[in-house]
Protein backbone atom coordinates (compact mmCIF):
# COMPACT_ATOMS: atom_id res chain seq x y z
CA UNK A 1 0.00 0.00 0.00
CA UNK A 2 2.86 2.37 0.79
CA UNK A 3 4.36 1.86 -2.69
CA UNK A 4 0.97 2.72 -4.27
CA UNK A 5 0.80 5.94 -2.30
CA UNK A 6 4.31 6.95 -3.31
CA UNK A 7 3.66 6.18 -6.99
CA UNK A 8 0.43 8.18 -7.08
CA UNK A 9 1.95 11.09 -5.17
CA UNK A 10 4.88 11.26 -7.56
CA UNK A 11 2.68 10.96 -10.63
CA UNK A 12 0.40 13.65 -9.28
CA UNK A 13 3.34 16.03 -9.02
CA UNK A 14 4.35 15.73 -12.67
CA UNK A 15 2.58 18.23 -14.93
CA UNK A 16 1.57 16.50 -18.18
CA UNK A 17 2.60 19.30 -20.58
CA UNK A 18 6.22 19.01 -19.42
CA UNK A 19 6.40 15.32 -20.24
CA UNK A 20 5.36 15.25 -23.89
CA UNK A 21 4.25 11.78 -24.92
CA UNK A 22 4.64 10.35 -21.44
CA UNK A 23 0.99 10.41 -20.38
CA UNK A 24 0.27 7.08 -22.11
CA UNK A 25 3.16 5.50 -20.25
CA UNK A 26 1.77 6.74 -16.94
CA UNK A 27 -1.74 5.57 -17.85
CA UNK A 28 -0.34 2.10 -18.60
CA UNK A 29 1.37 2.05 -15.18
CA UNK A 30 -1.90 3.11 -13.55
CA UNK A 31 -3.82 0.37 -15.38
CA UNK A 32 -1.34 -2.27 -14.27
CA UNK A 33 -1.56 -1.04 -10.68
CA UNK A 34 -5.37 -0.99 -10.81
CA UNK A 35 -5.26 -4.79 -11.24
CA UNK A 36 -3.96 -5.05 -7.67
CA UNK A 37 -6.99 -3.29 -6.18
CA UNK A 38 -9.81 -4.78 -8.24
CA UNK A 39 -11.12 -8.27 -7.52
CA UNK A 40 -12.55 -10.29 -10.40
CA UNK A 41 -14.68 -13.37 -9.71
CA UNK A 42 -12.99 -16.66 -10.67
CA UNK A 43 -9.71 -15.09 -11.67
CA UNK A 44 -7.87 -18.40 -12.04
CA UNK A 45 -6.97 -18.16 -15.72
CA UNK A 46 -3.42 -18.52 -17.05
CA UNK A 47 -3.65 -15.12 -18.74
CA UNK A 48 -5.00 -11.73 -17.75
CA UNK A 49 -6.33 -10.04 -20.88
CA UNK A 50 -6.56 -6.31 -21.41
CA UNK A 51 -8.52 -5.12 -24.46
CA UNK A 52 -7.79 -1.79 -26.11
CA UNK A 53 -10.82 -0.62 -28.08
CA UNK A 54 -9.41 0.96 -31.26
CA UNK A 55 -6.06 2.59 -31.85
CA UNK A 56 -4.15 4.03 -28.93
CA UNK A 57 -0.46 4.45 -28.06
CA UNK A 58 -1.29 2.86 -24.70
CA UNK A 59 -1.29 -0.51 -26.52
CA UNK A 60 2.50 -0.42 -26.92
CA UNK A 61 3.05 0.86 -23.38
CA UNK A 62 0.94 -1.93 -21.89
CA UNK A 63 2.80 -4.51 -23.97
CA UNK A 64 6.07 -3.30 -22.47
CA UNK A 65 4.64 -3.84 -18.99
CA UNK A 66 3.16 -7.21 -20.04
CA UNK A 67 6.60 -8.42 -21.11
CA UNK A 68 7.94 -7.86 -17.59
CA UNK A 69 5.03 -8.17 -15.16
CA UNK A 70 2.17 -10.49 -14.24
CA UNK A 71 -1.17 -10.09 -12.51
CA UNK A 72 -0.77 -12.57 -9.69
CA UNK A 73 0.35 -15.79 -11.40
CA UNK A 74 -1.25 -14.82 -14.75
CA UNK A 75 0.68 -13.51 -17.73
CA UNK A 76 -0.70 -10.30 -19.20
CA UNK A 77 -2.03 -10.32 -22.77
CA UNK A 78 -2.86 -7.00 -24.40
CA UNK A 79 -5.04 -7.09 -27.47
CA UNK A 80 -6.44 -4.46 -29.78
CA UNK A 81 -10.12 -4.88 -30.62
CA UNK A 82 -12.27 -3.07 -33.15
CA UNK A 83 -15.65 -4.34 -31.99
CA UNK A 84 -17.02 -5.34 -28.63
CA UNK A 85 -17.65 -8.87 -29.92
CA UNK A 86 -13.86 -9.36 -29.89
CA UNK A 87 -13.53 -8.74 -26.15
CA UNK A 88 -13.48 -12.46 -25.27
CA UNK A 89 -12.10 -13.22 -21.81
CA UNK A 90 -10.68 -9.74 -21.20
CA UNK A 91 -10.76 -8.42 -17.64
CA UNK A 92 -10.21 -4.78 -18.62
CA UNK A 93 -11.51 -2.80 -21.58
CA UNK A 94 -9.73 0.50 -22.18
CA UNK A 95 -11.64 2.99 -24.34
CA UNK A 96 -9.41 5.87 -25.54
CA UNK A 97 -10.75 9.36 -26.10
CA UNK A 98 -10.77 8.69 -29.87
CA UNK A 99 -13.68 6.29 -29.21
CA UNK A 100 -15.46 8.59 -26.76
CA UNK A 101 -18.74 8.47 -28.69
CA UNK A 102 -19.00 4.70 -28.16
CA UNK A 103 -18.45 4.61 -24.38
CA UNK A 104 -22.13 4.32 -23.43
CA UNK A 105 -22.79 1.61 -26.02
CA UNK A 106 -19.69 -0.39 -25.04
CA UNK A 107 -20.34 -0.06 -21.33
CA UNK A 108 -23.96 -1.19 -21.73
CA UNK A 109 -22.82 -4.16 -23.85
CA UNK A 110 -20.47 -5.21 -21.05
CA UNK A 111 -22.98 -4.64 -18.22
CA UNK A 112 -23.38 -8.31 -17.30
CA UNK A 113 -19.71 -9.16 -17.75
CA UNK A 114 -16.95 -8.97 -15.15
CA UNK A 115 -14.98 -6.38 -17.09
CA UNK A 116 -13.50 -3.16 -15.75
CA UNK A 117 -14.23 -0.29 -18.15
CA UNK A 118 -11.45 2.30 -18.17
CA UNK A 119 -11.92 5.45 -20.22
CA UNK A 120 -10.10 8.61 -21.13
CA UNK A 121 -11.81 11.96 -20.52
CA UNK A 122 -15.32 10.51 -20.36
CA UNK A 123 -18.25 11.96 -18.48
CA UNK A 124 -20.12 8.77 -17.57
CA UNK A 125 -20.41 4.99 -18.01
CA UNK A 126 -16.91 4.21 -16.75
CA UNK A 127 -15.45 2.30 -13.86
CA UNK A 128 -12.27 4.36 -13.95
CA UNK A 129 -11.70 7.46 -16.06
CA UNK A 130 -8.39 9.22 -16.69
CA UNK A 131 -8.63 12.98 -16.47
CA UNK A 132 -6.46 16.02 -15.87
CA UNK A 133 -6.81 18.32 -12.88
CA UNK A 134 -4.60 21.41 -12.86
CA UNK A 135 -2.55 19.86 -15.70
CA UNK A 136 -1.90 16.70 -13.69
CA UNK A 137 -2.95 13.20 -14.63
CA UNK A 138 -5.41 11.67 -12.19
CA UNK A 139 -8.41 9.38 -12.33
CA UNK A 140 -12.05 9.34 -11.39
CA UNK A 141 -13.48 6.14 -9.97
CA UNK A 142 -17.09 5.02 -9.86
CA UNK A 143 -17.52 2.32 -7.24
CA UNK A 144 -21.16 1.79 -8.26
CA UNK A 145 -20.26 1.25 -11.93
CA UNK A 146 -17.44 -1.12 -11.00
CA UNK A 147 -19.73 -3.12 -8.72
CA UNK A 148 -22.41 -3.20 -11.44
CA UNK A 149 -19.93 -5.29 -13.44
CA UNK A 150 -19.64 -7.78 -10.57
CA UNK A 151 -16.22 -6.52 -9.47
CA UNK A 152 -14.96 -5.43 -6.08
CA UNK A 153 -12.73 -2.41 -5.53
CA UNK A 154 -10.57 -1.70 -2.49
CA UNK A 155 -11.08 1.40 -0.38
CA UNK A 156 -7.39 2.16 -0.98
CA UNK A 157 -7.98 2.63 -4.71
CA UNK A 158 -11.13 4.67 -4.10
CA UNK A 159 -9.14 6.92 -1.77
CA UNK A 160 -6.42 7.49 -4.37
CA UNK A 161 -8.83 8.63 -7.08
CA UNK A 162 -11.64 11.12 -7.33
CA UNK A 163 -14.79 9.27 -6.26
CA UNK A 164 -17.82 9.86 -8.50
CA UNK A 165 -21.21 8.16 -8.82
Amino acid sequence: MRRWTIIFCLLGLIPIPKIYGQSEKFKAIFIYNFTKDIEWPSNNQATFQIAIYGDSPIFDELNIIASKKKVGPASIVVKKINSISEIGDSKICYIPSSRKKTIQEVSMSLKNKNILVITDNATDFFGINFTEVNQRLTFQISKSNIEAHGLKVTSTLIGLGIAVN
